[in-house]
């Protein structure tokens, strides 16, 4: 069959005409729509078997579409670029006719004396340089911020500063399980405990490694994590609008929810020391009132 140049086409030639003709190609061989929860089941896997991996392509394909339908007139071309230079790869398997050739390397590593460069830059001056202003050089800081803001959350719920059992630290892949288990909370319809934690092993699987994610697993990731960690819309209690960051997190009584909360972590283990925190990120409702 004829040779196809979408993704170098587009890579030369970034403009919304052409991002739109990338988007209909992606389209047609990334297969029929799956369900976004399919998508992320599979773009989160860090191991995977030969038998899952053509499916695993597609939810790849079809989420870098979903990525690249978020930007209108006003996207900016590093960032379409470095996704057609990371899709590439997953192209390949998919097409044995389009041309993937112009693309070298799109690297998710960087030396350590770079990562050194933006540690300084971002402690002295506040912000990186400005040729560093990409996605090669920001989307793993992206993802250590990601996983600060997670666990800061799963504690604040919790009212846990730090817990350890012999003397080693209860991590927080444990207390996100204990948060999904509890009862005393009320969570909004829109957190998926399921998907956090899928979030939360990749996120660690990446940080570990020092690997730079596909941005549009990032992308997946920021949605997981949001309606937990910043809730847009209000809560309505007798007819009156609340706002707040714990929204997501409604509870009646805080001395029975750290009594669950104990009794879970004691369940498991017997040795447990638990430090708690002065405050809980909750909203707390008290006879109908908050």
């Amino acid at each position: 069959m004829k040779q196809t140049y979408f993704l170098k086409n587009t890579y030369y030639n970034t403009n919304q005409e052409n991002i739109t003709k990338l988007i209909d190609y992606l389209t047609l061989i990334g297969g029929k729509n799956l369900k976004l929860n399919c998508k992320r089941s599979n773009i989160f896997k860090v191991k995977w078997t030969d038998k899952e991996f053509p499916l695993i392509t597609r939810c790849h394909v079809q989420s870098s579409i979903d990525y690249l339908k978020t930007f209108n007139d006003d996207f900016k071309e590093k960032q379409i670029k470095i996704v057609i230079a990371d899709i590439a790869n997953i192209i390949k398997f998919l097409d044995k006719n389009e041309n993937i050739d112009f693309i070298l390397v799109s690297t998710n590593t960087l030396p350590s004396a770079i990562h050194f460069s933006f540690a300084e830059n971002l402690f002295f001056n506040h912000q990186i340089k400005e040729q560093n202003q990409n996605n090669y050089s920001t989307d793993l800081l992206t993802i250590y911020a990601l996983r600060l803001s997670l666990e800061n959350r799963i504690r604040g719920l919790l009212g846990i500063d730090f817990a350890t059992s012999n003397g080693q630290n209860i991590g927080l892949s444990t207390l996100i399980k204990v948060a999904k288990s509890l009862k005393k909370v009320e969570y909004s319809m829109n957190v998926n405990w399921d998907e956090i934690e899928w979030v939360n092993h990749w996120l660690n699987h990446h940080m570990h490694r020092h690997i730079r994610p596909f941005p549009w697993i990032i992308f997946q990731a920021i949605e997981i994590l949001k309606p937990l960690i910043d809730p847009k819309e209000p809560i309505l209690i007798n007819g009156k609008k609340t706002h707040s960051f714990y929204n997501a997190t409604i509870i009646e009584n805080e001395f029975e929810l750290q009594k669950e909360i104990e009794y879970i972590l004691k369940e498991k283990y017997e040795n447990i020391i638990i430090n708690w925190k002065s405050k809980r990120e909750v909203v707390k409702i008290i006879n109908n009132n908050i």
